[in-house]
């Protein structure tokens, strides 16, 4: 990593004044609310510790990009300033977060993960960064990502590395965000999805992450990749932090009555269950439907819309989207450029603006069907992906395994802007977690996120990486 753009955090000299900061940070982003809203730890000393163990830690796992010291302890000091005076600034009250380095912010370069825009300074923040901190949210830093917010890092930037295993994969696009949330570098993380992005570092890092409903978090001042795809969304270790976090990034309250039953029908796909999915995989996905059904809820076998061409819809909007995106710099550029992304941007220039025209209006269709689906069900459950994560030395859904292309699962609810939430529910015999995901109808984002905080309570809680009495990082053997 070159040291313009790991901004080195400046750690006061002063010991950290609680010895209860090792345990708080192993705590959902609720609980971590609740103890400096109560005045049971000072924001200061919390954004301290986690600058410490960003310090400590990032060499080795390279979540960050850049590291806004400065700006996170004065707003961590004007959070403690406020409580002493008897003022919430909101939710999110002194809470120190990390932005994934997509999100445009005035303390910051903006890299969207590119080498030739590490040092871009944008001068404004983006709608969700101004949300977060009319919220009260201590800004950690900056999250490293793929080039682009496309599938692979350019060979110039940080590559973070999983906490479970560095021989596991983090899951693109957000894997600083996953990272940084799974090693207890930040009390949570914002991460973007345009075909599982955050999904996938959600389920490989063994941290929950929601991707919105279309519109119900504003993309503005968010690096594009392929703006009809895009959604900018919350990680964090359990679906209440998530929620807490949706409802402080939104702008939107979460009007949800605490404690509603959850709508009943939770659908799955029978053809799951044979021998379509990697056994371990398909093992997670039964432990999900069996768990719904000890919570009460009803098991409905059903089918997805029959759409052969779903991926190919995606890709050729997700292509052409993502070359008007860049055409300020490519090709111009091109040599700049990492390979995965380049080449992405190829195919779009190569398509014509009637393959585009023909890729939109399938897109409108498609999202009509899959909300028909949820005519006959509330909930949809999916795995992440079809196979156990991959070690780094493999491919993405290598051929060998002959189980089709990895966005199959991820990519319907970018097209049809359903919400999804993805969260791990357990881990394989190598100890890599294993995620799934739930579909919900449009704009039940609370509901879904209600639904999720039920079945984790109920035998699919997150999974600790870290031992809170440790002085170095321990993944869980």
């Amino acid at each position: 990593m070159r040291s313009n753009i790991l901004r080195a955090p400046m750690i006061p000299t002063a010991p950290i004044v609680s010895s209860s900061l090792p345990e708080l940070i192993t705590k959902p982003l609720p609980d971590i609310a609740k103890a400096i809203a109560a005045g049971n730890v000072s924001s200061v000393a919390l954004t301290q510790y986690y600058l410490e163990r960003i310090a400590r830690l990032n060499p080795s796992l390279q979540a960050y990009i850049t590291v806004t010291a400065e700006t996170a302890l004065a707003q961590a000091s004007a959070a403690d300033q406020a409580l002493a005076d008897g003022r919430s600034l909101g939710p999110l009250h002194g809470v120190p977060v990390a932005l994934k380095d997509l999100c445009e912010t005035d303390c910051a370069p903006t890299s969207n993960g590119m080498a030739i825009f590490r040092d871009r300074q944008t001068g404004r923040n983006a709608k969700v960064v101004t949300n977060l901190q009319a919220a009260g949210a201590v800004i950690l830093g900056k999250l490293a990502m793929a080039e682009g917010a496309c599938s692979t890092h350019h060979p110039e930037m940080p590559v973070p590395v999983n906490p479970w295993g560095t021989s596991f994969r983090v899951g693109s696009s957000s894997s600083g965000s996953g990272v940084a949330v799974a090693a207890g570098l930040a009390a949570a993380a914002i991460g973007s999805d345009t075909g599982g992005s955050i999904r996938f570092p959600a389920a490989y890092c063994g941290v929950t992450g929601l991707k919105p409903s279309r519109g119900f978090v504003s993309t503005e001042g968010i690096c594009a990749m392929a703006p009809s795809l895009d959604h900018v969304g919350p990680m964090a270790s359990n679906a209440d932090g998530c929620a807490l976090l949706l409802e402080a990034m939104s702008g939107l309250g979460n009007t949800l009555p605490s404690g509603q039953t959850p709508a009943r029908r939770f659908g799955y796909l029978p053809y799951l269950l044979s021998a379509r999915l990697d056994p371990e995989v398909r093992t997670a996905y039964c432990r999900l439907l069996d768990t719904a059904e000890r919570v009460g809820l009803d098991l409905v076998a059903c089918a997805v819309p029959d759409v052969p061409d779903l991926q190919e819809t995606w890709d050729f909007i997700c292509a052409k989207e993502t070359a008007r995106s860049h055409a300020a710099s490519y090709p111009v550029q091109r040599n700049a450029y990492g390979q995965a992304l380049a080449t992405l941007i190829e195919k779009g220039l190569s398509l014509s603006d009637e393959d585009y025209a023909e890729a939109l209006k399938r897109y409108a269709e498609i999202t009509v069907l899959w909300n028909k689906l949820f005519d006959g069900i509330d909930w949809l459950a999916m795995p992440v992906h079809a196979v156990i994560p991959p070690l780094l030395d493999n491919a993405l859904g290598a051929p060998n395994k002959g189980l089709g292309n990895p966005l199959e699962f991820t990519a319907p609810a970018n097209l049809t802007g359903l919400p999804a939430l993805a969260f791990s529910v357990g881990r394989d015999p190598r100890g890599c977690p294993i995620g799934m995901q739930i579909m919900a109808p449009m704009q039940a984002d609370f509901a879904l996120l209600a639904l999720g905080s039920r079945l984790q309570e109920s035998g699919l809680y997150p999974l600790s990486l870290f031992s809170p009495k440790a002085s170095e990082f321990e993944p869980l053997k």
